[in-house]
Formats: C-alpha cells, structure tokens, sequence
C-alpha cells in the first residue's frame, strides 16, 4: 500500500529541493518587482505570530489596537494621523474596497469610474465584481492623467474619479491637485492609489528629492491605497486602506454573528485575515519610524539617478521619461523589448515588460554590486544585437 504521509523532515527536505530554483530577492535578479524582501524583524515577527487571525477580533483585542495604531501611523504618513482604515492583503484589495464604499455612498444609484489608463488591473477586477463601467482617461507625454480630458468625462453619473501615486508602469503620478478639486466640486467620491507611492513619496523631501502632494492635506481625496509590502519593508501579502472619515469607513461593514470571539463587523474583502501580517507591519513602522524610511528612500532614489546616469552612457537605450521615483524605463533602440527581456531573462535576470519599454524597480534589495553586474550583461547583449 502506498504511503501516504512523509515525515516533517522529508517535507522540508523535498520542498527546499523543488525550491531551488526558484527566485529570492538576496541574489540581486529580481530588478522589475515592486516587492522586495521583508525586514528582518518584519520576518520574526510573522514568524512568531503566525497563528493569530485578525479576522475574528474577540479574540485578538490587542491586535486590534495594535491594527488601529499602524493605521494611524500610516495615516499620518498620508496628511491624516490616526485615519481609519484596514490592514489589507495588498493594493488589489484596497481598490477593490475603495470602489465598493464609493458605490455604497451612492446607494448603488451610479456605475462609472473615471481613472487612466495606466491604473493597475485590480481596478478592471474591482468593475467585473462590482458590476462597474470604467470610463478611461488619456495620458500625457509624461504618463500622467490629462486633466482636461478628465474634466470631460466627469458627469452627473460618475460613482468615482481614481487618481494614481505611484503608476505600475513608471512611478508617473497624476495630476491629482486638480483631480481632488474636480472631485470635491462634482461630489464625487475620489480614490487615490499610492500602493507603491504611498511609502515613497512621503519622504522624498527629507531625502533630498522633490515630491508631490498625494494625500489628505487635499480636500476632495477619499481613500488611499498604501502598500506596506513594497517600499514599507512588510511582509507579503500586506496592504492598507486609509479613509477620510469614520462614516466612509463604516459603509462596507457587515455584521458576523458566528465568530468565536462574538459578533462583529466586517468590513474587508477578506474574512479570515493574517493577524501575523498586522503584527509584523506594526513592529516595522514602529522600528524604522519616519527616519528610517527616509534612509529606505534615499538609498532607492540614489540608486535610481546612479543607474539613470550609467544607462545614458551607454549607445542603444534611451529612457521612457525621467524618473520621479525608484522606477526607470529602459528603451531600446536596436532590438524590441520582448527581444531584450528574453535575452536578459536567459541571463537570469528578472525585469518587468512593457509595450515599449522594461521596467527596472530599485527596491531595497537592489544593492550597486547587482547593477554592475546588470550593466555588464546589458552591454554585451547591446554588441550582440548590433
């Protein structure tokens, strides 16, 4: 009769050896990720949590103080200390809830989303569950919303306007001073997503850098999207959603009668939810602190003007726009994307494809010694190609 268990060991030894060949962030390949590697601290803490869930909270009721602390902390990154809000499983979740207590502001009575087209996917996800008409903006020679066109789009029967800090593609932030004013004079319920720039551009000035307004300090801004997991040293999965107000935030709630630790009120996508995630993103935000991330973003963004600089040297490549974050564009001239992305992956190197471009994303994992070594494999594909 055939075996049907295996011992602890042998699971563990079998699965480090299918493993194997499987990407880590430590071996500096994975250039085109907007994640990077946990904090080592964010690391023990998951790891000594891990049977906590946040999703029945009678039972957690310190971490649920400890939940609605990094909320509030992150809230403050975002022009709003002490914001209500979740800790999320990421950005997708966040949008796809944005969305939802938009069409419950409106009592289900409108169905059009205006948003660019550069927003992230989770958005197209977020119209086929909530049965929404996305109406899509242009952009600019920079990848940014057009306003104009935006104020164009905005009508009696708009349920939201999402701006993005932060675009998947380039980093590009919208336009979103004249978003917010648009929103607040129509009414209208308006999303930011910051997943990825929501812990970058609050720190770019401190680091050196110029940045942009994003947050709550603008009038018409709803929600934000703010990922912990990108460039706040999280785990993965972790996300956050950050609201204006406590009525905003109360509208998606749903009450559960059956949870061990009595009744309650949900108000995520997700029921059960990692109580390690929140435990880990708190000690985090807790121990970097507002001039450890500043450090995290100086280093990215010094990286990124280094690389920046390197790449115009070199014959073949120009630059989709310049950078405003830790994200380049890399163009080629003498070869398609698709070509140079399999030449590169053949390599072992890992980088995001675009239309026209590859996306290289300087995350806290990416170290200088990594991109020489990029280079050099850069400009021996580059003499290839010619």
């Amino acid at each position: 009769m055939r075996r049907l268990t295996i011992k602890a060991n042998y699971a563990f030894r079998i699965l480090k050896k299918r493993l194997a060949g499987d990407k880590r962030f430590g071996d500096g390949s994975i250039l085109g990720s907007m994640c990077s590697s946990p904090h080592p601290l964010a690391k023990k803490i998951f790891n000594e949590t891990l049977e906590l869930n946040i999703g029945d909270p009678g039972l957690v009721p310190g971490l649920i103080e400890v939940e609605q602390e990094a909320v509030g902390i992150m809230g403050s990154y975002c022009g709003l200390p002490g914001a209500p809000g979740r800790i999320v499983t990421g950005g997708t979740e966040a949008n796809i809830l944005a969305l939802w207590t938009a069409l419950q502001r409106s009592g289900h009575k409108k169905r059009d989303v205006v948003l660019p087209v550069s927003r992230h996917f989770s958005f197209d996800k977020a119209a086929h569950l909530l049965d929404l008409n996305l109406i899509f903006v242009g952009l600019d020679s920079q990848g940014q919303m057009n306003l104009d066109e935006a104020k164009k789009l905005v009508t009696p029967q708009t349920l939201a306007l999402v701006g993005i800090a932060g675009s998947t593609g380039l980093g590009a932030v919208d336009p979103l001073e004249g978003l917010s004013e648009l929103a607040w004079k129509n009414d209208v319920y308006f999303h930011v997503d910051a997943s990825f720039g929501g812990f970058v551009l609050p720190f770019l000035e401190e680091a050196g850098y110029s940045s942009r307004k994003f947050d709550f300090s603008l009038p018409g801004v709803s929600s934000i999207a703010i990922d912990p997991h990108k460039m706040g040293r999280g785990p993965i999965p972790s996300g956050c959603i950050l609201y204006r107000n406590q009525e905003l935030y109360d509208l998606t709630a749903l009450p559960v009668t059956y949870l061990s630790g009595g009744r309650t009120l949900i108000n995520t996508v997700v029921g059960t939810r990692s109580g390690a995630a929140v435990a880990a993103v708190w000690a985090i935000l807790k121990h970097l602190g507002r001039p450890g991330y500043v450090k995290v973003v100086k280093k990215a963004m010094e990286l990124t003007y280094w690389l920046q600089g390197e790449l115009k040297k070199m014959d073949g490549f120009t630059l989709e726009r310049e950078p405003v974050m830790n994200i380049i564009g890399l163009k080629p001239l003498t070869m398609t994307p698709v070509e140079l992305e399999k030449r590169l992956r053949s390599r072992g190197w890992a980088l995001s494809l675009w239309d026209t471009y590859l996306r290289v994303v300087l995350m806290p994992h990416v170290k200088k010694s990594h991109l020489k070594k990029f280079l050099r494999d850069l400009e021996e594909i580059t003499r290839e190609g010619l």
